[in-house]
């Protein structure tokens, strides 16, 4: 008598064990999270950086502003003028002492 064992298509196929399966889910579950605070602090950082970014234009606005008044006062006919309001009067001979 000879035995002969069929393979049923059950057999043939190996079953993932649940575990294996539920440690996947954890471990795609971990990296979203992991993900969503990434993104999270992405944008943050993005936020900061931009008002860094407006702050530093609205400050070489205000130091283009600054030199303008700067080059305005310094010029001759504005230092003249403001002699001439405190009292200085331009000198009609210059004399030499030896």
């Amino acid at each position: 008598m000879t035995i002969i064992k069929k393979f049923e298509p059950d057999e043939i196929q190996k079953k993932i064990p649940k575990k294996y399966f539920v440690l996947g889910i954890c471990g795609l579950f971990m990296l979203s999270l992991v993900l969503i605070w990434t993104n999270n602090t992405v944008i943050s950082y993005g936020e900061k950086y931009e008002k860094l970014e407006s702050l530093e234009k609205s400050l070489k606005m205000e130091n283009q502003i600054l030199k303008n008044e700067i080059a305005k006062n310094v010029s001759l006919r504005a230092i003249a003028s403001k002699s001439s309001e405190l009292g200085f009067s331009q000198t009609s001979s210059i004399q030499y002492i030896r």
